[in-house]
């Protein structure tokens, strides 16, 4: 996996949906090499893990991509359980919070949620509105589209990418480069 996104994406929402992957991968690859109980750990002054990280990722990417397909009609949060099984996680994560799995099976989760982006990709045009959730960090009057939802997911994991970044550097010392380095060299030799 490159260190860097695509930079040729023939549209814009291609691209997009490139860089939102990208940092999907990048936060997987810092669990690479790790055991489930490595990915659990929290060694700085935070709640957060890499493995809380993950399931919450999962399920912010799939939820909010899952609420662009399904618009104009609103998703309501009580939707959300059953959203998040969709995708194999049961419960709403944080990154505090860690559900009861194996990395590995965190990871087929993860996954899931990474792949619907290509899914989702072409279903609404960028500018379509997307209903505001129901929820009390949305304030009343905000209005966002596709465009907008894409562009808070891209942050959002990029966001929890830095975090996990130095968690695991906290954890054994690997830093991304040296991660995707080895993500690179075990994929070429499968």
């Amino acid at each position: 996996m490159p260190f860097f996104a695509p930079n040729a994406p023939s549209t814009e929402a291609a691209a997009l949906a490139a860089y939102l992957e990208h940092q999907c991968r990048q936060l997987r690859s810092t669990v690479h090499g790790l055991t489930t109980a490595q990915s659990r750990l929290t060694p700085l002054p935070s709640a957060l893990s890499l493995a809380g990280l993950l399931a919450h990722s999962a399920q912010v990417v799939h939820g909010w991509l899952f609420g662009v397909m399904k618009a104009p009609e609103p998703v309501e949060l009580s939707d959300y359980e059953a959203i998040n099984a969709k995708i194999g996680l049961e419960g709403m994560f944080s990154g505090a919070e860690v559900p009861d799995m194996s990395l590995e099976d965190l990871l087929a989760v993860f996954d899931r949620s990474v792949a619907y982006i290509r899914e989702a990709e072409g279903v609404a045009a960028l500018g379509a509105p997307v209903p505001v959730p129901d929820a009390p960090w949305f304030p009343d009057d905000m209005v966002i589209d596709a465009r907008w939802v894409w562009s808070h997911l891209t942050t959002e994991v990029a966001r929890h990418v830095g975090h996990a970044d130095l968690i695991r550097e906290a954890i054994d010392g690997q830093t991304a480069y040296a991660l995707n380095d080895a993500v690179d060299a075990e994929s070429a030799s499968t």
